[in-house]
Parts: C-alpha cells; structure tokens; sequence
C-alpha cells in the first residue's frame, strides 16, 4: 500500500466518513435542541467529542470497521429514539427527572404511553431520521492505515474521550469518584450514554433509599409525640388516587355528572377546592406526601419518619393495599414505602395494564381489614385511578360518555375526543371505587375518618388550541397539579373530635408537600415542633407558598399563592383576571 492510497479514500477520509456515522446519532438531536433554544451549546460540543469513542474499536479492528460500525450504530439508534422522541412530544430535552420517571415504569405502561402520545407524521421523521445513517454506512469502507498510526490515534482519541475526568484527576488529584461524575457528566447528552448513565444513577438512589428507609425502620421517631385518641379503637383510611384532575370532576363544578356519588355524599364530606400536588409524577409527589419532605427540603423523607413509622410509633397497626401494577415484585421506590407497613397487599399482578385489573378489586381486602380485631388500623389504599391509558380504567359499564354532544369542540381529531371522553369516564369509575370505600367505612360502623386526594393531576386536552394529554413538569399548566381533596368522618370520630368548617376553610390554598401535618391534626397526633399553620383543618392555619417544579432546580420553582395574588390584584386594578400558569 503507498502513501496515496493512506492519505486517500482508504485512509482518513475512511476514517472521517465512519466519524460522520457515529456522531450523527447524537449530534441530530442536540442540534435540534439548540437550534431550538431549549438549551445551549454543551450538548453539541459533548456529542461531537464523544463520537470519537467509537472510532477507537475500528482503528483497532480495521477489517471488521463496517461490521463494528453496523453494531453499534444499531444501539445507538435504538437509544436515541427514546430521547428524540421525548423531544417531539415534549419540545423539551431528556433529562435526569424524565430518565428517573422512565425507570420507575414498567412496559405495558410505557407502551400505553406510546399508544398515546402516537401521531401519523412520526412514522414518516422516524423513517428520515433512520435511512440517513443506513444510507451512510452502506458507503462505509474498510479503513486502510498502518498498525502504528492507528495504535497511536486510538490512544490519543481515549484521552481526549476521557480527559474530562482524566484530567482533574491526574492533575488536580481530584477523587476519583468525582472525576468519574464529571465524566459521566459530559458524556450523558449523548446516546446510549443517556440511558446508560441515567440506570445506573436510578439503582444508586434506589439502593441508597431502600438501605436508609428500611435499615432505619422502627428506629425514627417522632419526639413527643402525643396521642389524644389513644384510648378508642380507630380506624383511619387514606385513600391515594392517581392522575384525576379535580377541575374534571362534578363534585367541583365540572359541567358533566363524573362524580354522581361523591356529590351525593358531598353533605357528610368537606371538600377542599384549593389544593394542588407539588410534582406532577406520583414518586416525586408521595415522598413528599408521605413525609416531612417539601419543595425546600426535597430529601428530608431520609432523614426524618414517614407517616407510615410514625402512625406504627401512634400504636396502629399499618396496612398498604395497592392496584399499582408498578408495585409488584419490582423494587421501585414507591415500594420501599410500602415494605414500611406492617402488612402489604399486591393485588395487580398481571403482566399488562389492562383493563382485568380494575380499581374495585380493593373492595374485597379493605372490608377484611376492616372487620379484623385489631383496634387501632391505619389503611392505605392505592389505586391506579385515572392513570393513561384512560380506557383501562373502568368497564363497559361506565362507558357512559362516548359520542356526547358535549364534547368540546376545539377537539377535531378522534382520537383526541375518544381520549378526553375516555378520561372522564375514567373518574366517572374513580368516583364509584372511592365512593365505595367510603360507604364501606361507613357500613362498618368504625370510629374513624377518610382521606382521598390523587397525587398528581393530568392536562387531558382541557385548553383551545392546545392538543396535549398528559403531564410536563417543565411546561406546567394548572391540570396537571389540581387535585381533588377530601374528608370523611364518623360521627363517632366528629364528636371526639370536632371540627370547626367555616367556608373559607375549604377554599384554602394548600400544597399536599404539607399532607403530614394535616393528617397528623385530623388524627389527634401532636409531637415536639408541630405546626399548626401547616394544616388545612387548624384554625391556625397560615397561608404557605405553594411550590410546583422541579426542586433540584429551585430557580425554576413556581409559587401558585404569588400568581393568584397577583391575578387578583390585576382584576383589582381593573386589568383582565388572568389566573397563574392556565
């Protein structure tokens, strides 16, 4: 071979070509993104620079270059179509928050997702997006270059992949645990590296509050701590909904009957209008729920007792009940949670999310709880709710909404006015499951009180003009944090414990980052440090930020109270009223 041959198309324009393939995998996205504005350059340079790594295996294996090539632009592709698709149904970057989310699901619920989310015009970018780089590499050649240039060049390409760690390390001393975040850092804009990266993050946080929560159980407690109804026999019920947004239910002055029996309750029930989830995805809003965790202080459920150990501390014997498929022998977070009660009931076990499954199968353990001697019971119950897919959620019998009149016109495609009749039927179903465990209770002639609220609420193409179904933390719009909140008490448990309910109370503004204290208050718990202005039910309350966003970015963060005050005050002054986020 002469030097022509090595400096023409055998040699580095080869090597530029195979190059080209590697980065356009990353390089695509990232310049969408920045194009766009979403965020800055880093992304680019990253990709460009990591792309580098996999010229490394075709210097070093020359004749099998196109092979290696086809190898791993196959997973690279595969990888990059989840981020790229989370760009178009998002017009937002893949990031840490949305990898957590993703790891926390299982398939029949992503794939629900995907069914979902699915417009036409992806199949035609997808296929774009997909003959480009085939087209590439079927023009890739064997890369002709002698042993030592290419030793050489594979070394120096190591390093420069590597030198944001490498260097603070060999120069700086830096740990080498640092220096191993630091590269993970640059190299986590860039595919597979996303996922990859992001797994392995999720397992250590996983392992970190598994070992911190359950390694402690039984350890934390609260001081002080004060129970007035230690002397009765209780039993109190907190019931978690799933993805219902209040503004949907009839029960809050939605224009469709979705909540027939729960309005037919509503005289024994307070009914709380102003209450909204600080997180739209349920494990980011129940660690706050079901602890002293809030916005500012995001990870204080590690360090402090949950409800669960502090209502074991009260002398009540704890019980979790679940109809989340997630929950199911799968080691997520929510999990963790739930191994702190005394007895756990799985009761999805099916391999797909569907419709076998519905919410009314907690009837059957929630009554046998409730008609066992023990006498002092803390019930938790979670159900699936009005999680997506929406036609999942209830049987053919509560089909009582498609092809309405009512559906609103703004809606021209059919699926999107399948999808939105499909969601209100779904809390149609969510009213008869929570309407039911309360008659339950009620039948059971228990001394106690029920609490239902949802964890998060859910955009399900509820604007003009804006054809979105689902949640967005980065794009916040008020459906996705509103939630129903209410309260059910026996008449026992009203005279041992009354309350007093001017109306203004229930139209109190109240973020559910400060469930804890409420719940606490209703209980008759009282410990060392208590704030009272931190329950919704105290006469002392005091109005508190309500924080939405993400907290481990907290210049991103949203006071709602600031907004409606503001809102009010433009109305004061005669300006159009114009209410916070939509």
């Amino acid at each position: 071979m002469d030097r022509a041959t090595e400096r023409g198309g055998g040699g580095w324009r080869s090597l530029l070509a195979y190059y080209l393939f590697f980065a356009y995998f990353s390089v695509v996205e990232q310049a969408i993104i920045y194009a766009s504005g979403i965020a800055d350059f880093f992304g680019v340079a990253q990709s460009l620079l990591m792309s580098l790594l996999w010229l490394v295996p075709v210097l070093l294996l020359p004749r099998h270059g196109r092979t290696i090539a086809g190898i791993i632009g196959l997973v690279v592709w595969l990888t990059s179509l989840v981020s790229l698709g989370y760009l178009a149904i998002y017009h937002q970057e893949f990031s840490q928050g949305v990898i957590f989310t993703l790891f926390e699901s299982n398939w029949a619920e992503s794939s629900e997702y995907l069914e979902s989310y699915f417009a036409w015009w992806m199949l035609p970018a997808l296929a774009v997006y997909s003959l480009v780089p085939w087209l590439m590499w079927r023009r890739l050649r064997g890369l002709q270059m002698r042993p030592t240039p290419r030793l050489i060049l594979a070394i120096g390409l190591l390093v420069a992949v590597f030198w944001p760690g490498l260097g603070p390390w060999a120069l700086k001393g830096a740990p080498p645990e640092l220096a191993l975040r630091i590269q993970a850092d640059h190299m986590e804009p860039v595919a597979p590296w996303q996922l990859v990266i992001g797994y392995a993050k999720y397992r250590d946080a996983l392992q970190a509050t598994e070992n911190r929560l359950l390694s402690q159980a039984g350890h934390r407690t609260l001081p002080g701590l004060i129970d007035r109804n230690r002397d009765t026999a209780n039993t109190l019920v907190l019931v978690i909904g799933e993805s219902t947004n209040s503004r949907r239910m009839g029960l809050y002055g939605y224009w469709r009957n979705t909540t027939p029996r729960l309005s037919a309750l509503a005289p024994e029930l307070l009914v709380f209008d102003q209450v909204y989830a600080a997180r739209p995805y349920t494990i980011e809003s129940l660690e706050q729920v079901l602890s002293f965790a809030d916005q500012r202080h995001p990870k204080r459920y590690l360090e402090s007792p949950t409800l669960i150990e502090i209502m074991k501390q009260a002398g009540y014997r704890t019980y979790w009940i679940t109809n989340q498929q997630t929950q199911t022998r799968r080691n997520t977070l929510l999990t963790t949670f739930s191994k702190q009660a005394d007895e756990q009931i799985y009761l999805n076990n099916n391999r797909s999310q569907n419709s076998a499954r519905y919410d009314e199968v907690v009837f059957r353990p929630f009554e046998d709880i409730l008609h066992n001697e023990v006498p002092k019971k803390f019930i938790l119950v979670h159900l699936i709710g009005t999680h997506r897919a929406y036609r999942y959620r209830y049987p053919d019998s509560f089909n009582v909404f498609e092809g309405r009149p009512d559906t609103p016109r703004w809606l021209h495609k059919a699926r999107q006015r399948r999808e939105y009749n499909d969601y209100d039927n779904a809390v149609r179903y969510n009213d008869f499951v929570v309407a039911g465990l309360i008659q339950r209770l009620k039948e059971s002639g228990a001394n106690g009180f029920l609490v239902y609220f949802a964890d998060h609420g859910e955009e399900v193409y509820d604007f003009p003009g804006r054809p979105f179904a689902g949640r967005n933390e980065k794009a916040p719009t008020l459906p996705m944090y509103s939630v129903p909140f209410l309260i059910w008490r026996s008449e026992s448990w009203k005279r041992r414990n009354p309350v007093a309910v001017p109306e203004r109370m229930v139209r109190r503004l109240y973020s559910l980052s400060d469930f804890i204290f409420t719940w606490l208050d209703l209980a008759g718990i009282g410990f060392d440090g208590f704030d009272p202005g931190r329950s919704i039910v105290n006469p002392r309350y005091r109005p508190h930020p309500v924080l939405i966003g993400n907290p481990e970015a907290p210049e991103t963060l949203i006071d709602l109270r600031q907004q409606f005050q503001a809102a009010a005050r433009r109305a004061g002054a005669g300006a159009k009223a114009v209410a916070p986020l939509k």
